[in-house]
């Protein structure tokens, strides 16, 4: 089933955040017709329950081309725009700062949005982004899986998938994690890899 009225709402929300780099800062960040495909069928399709039909998206895209924009364009709308009470929004990659490239996007589109801005308090030394209205927050992780069992996952950001050293995090934040969720997201974005034994390469194949 496809359910328009909740693609529309994902796109309005994420057309309403602003670019914060180069030239292009302070512009609405409009989505591009593909990055507006990928968003319309991950939000849109649902079950007959009205929960989304998908729980896993594997988006594969060249450099420069907006990658961290879309993917943290994706965690703000999972931690303020979902009706999630207390989520947990997660942002992955094969060392804190990589994951951290997103995080500082999300950071400054929140500035540059006077609606979030009001209702969203940063806390920088832990790289997390409070939303204060549900209790629910975005925060960065890296890729010590070993000190990550037990978190109740609504959505994780994993970025640049083809550098993850081995799979171990990817499991953890993706196998049980998020049961206790009517609706969890993995949204996996990343550039190409090489490597055929990857676990970006499975996520390629299926």
């Amino acid at each position: 089933m496809f359910d328009e009225e909740k693609a529309k709402r994902t796109v309005d929300f994420i057309n309403c955040l602003k670019h914060t780099k180069g030239k292009w800062r302070g512009q609405p960040f409009e989505l591009l017709p593909w990055q507006e495909t990928v968003i319309r069928d991950v939000f849109g399709t649902v079950k007959e329950n009205g929960y989304r039909q998908y729980n896993t998206a594997y988006v594969e895209i060249p450099k420069k081309n907006g990658k961290s924009e879309l993917a943290a364009g994706v965690a703000l709308y999972m931690t303020c725009g979902d009706n999630e009470w207390g989520a947990e929004v997660y942002g992955c990659a094969s060392d804190r700062q990589q994951a951290s490239i997103v995080f500082d996007v999300a950071v400054d589109m929140v500035e540059q949005c006077p609606a979030l801005k009001k209702r969203i308090k940063p806390v920088m030394s832990v790289k997390r982004l409070v939303y204060k209205p549900t209790n629910s927050f975005y925060q960065v992780l890296s890729a010590e899986a070993y000190t990550k069992h037990g978190l109740n996952v609504h959505a994780v950001i994993f970025d640049e998938l083809h550098s993850q050293p081995n799979r171990e995090l990817f499991d953890v934040m993706t196998k049980g994690s998020g049961d206790a969720r009517t609706q969890p997201l993995f949204f996996l974005i990343t550039t190409a890899g090489t490597d055929r034994h990857s676990v970006c390469f499975e996520q390629h194949q299926k």
